[in-house]
């Protein structure tokens, strides 16, 4: 029998779970590059940095890091933007493996963000 998934609330209201484990392994919402009022960041790279910082914050309220992703997809409005994301996150990574990564081209993002990422960590 599978373990029962325990859902866990952001701690503002939002309208969904900022995480889902399930045994050993934690599913994320996914992050966009913007700061605690909503606001994006100015920039791609600006936001792709506040998008993992945002990503790293909801880890940390489980005590992971980013060391702990196992896989991430990215959702990418302008495809031509997938090398400079993926100079920048792999840099978080320097002496640790890089998770897996399905990237995909999308039309609109929320808040009108450029970049959108989900994770998977083990826990």
């Amino acid at each position: 029998m599978s373990p029962e998934p325990t859902f866990y609330a952001y701690p503002f209201d939002a309208a969904f779970s900022e995480a889902v484990r399930i045994g050993n392994t934690l599913y994320l919402s996914g992050h966009i590059g913007d700061d605690d009022n909503g606001n994006l960041a100015d920039g791609f790279e600006a936001e792709v940095a506040q998008m993992i910082a945002n990503v790293a914050a909801s880890l940390a309220r489980f005590d992971l890091g980013l060391d702990a992703l196992i896989s991430v997809r990215v959702m990418l409005t302008d495809m031509g933007q997938l090398e400079c994301f993926n100079r920048l996150f792999a840099a978080c990574f320097s002496d640790k493996p890089l998770p897996v990564c399905s990237a995909f081209g999308v039309t609109q993002l929320a808040l009108n963000a450029a970049i959108e990422i989900e994770c998977v960590a083990r826990l």
